[in-house]
């Protein structure tokens, strides 16, 4: 049996389900497998704002910077 085959199998089985819990779990396997969305809280967004607008204005540090003073900082 091919994919096109398995499909028009599933749709007909499918149209057959009247279980509105059963096709809800149906529903979440479905959108787990074929949605690629990532959805962020409004405070994920707000945090990548923050952290855009920062880098924007140049308050970050060079990574090597960061590793040598985590270095010296290691040694105290």
């Amino acid at each position: 049996m091919n994919t096109l085959e398995l499909k028009n199998i599933l749709k007909f089985k499918i149209d057959l389900i009247n279980d509105k819990k059963f096709l809800e779990a149906l529903t979440i396997l479905i959108e787990s497998k074929t949605d690629q969305i990532i959805t962020l809280s409004d405070e994920q967004k707000n945090s990548l704002e923050t952290s855009k607008n920062e880098y924007l204005l140049g308050n970050f540090e060079n990574n090597n910077i960061l590793n040598e003073e985590m270095e010296k900082w290691l040694k105290e």
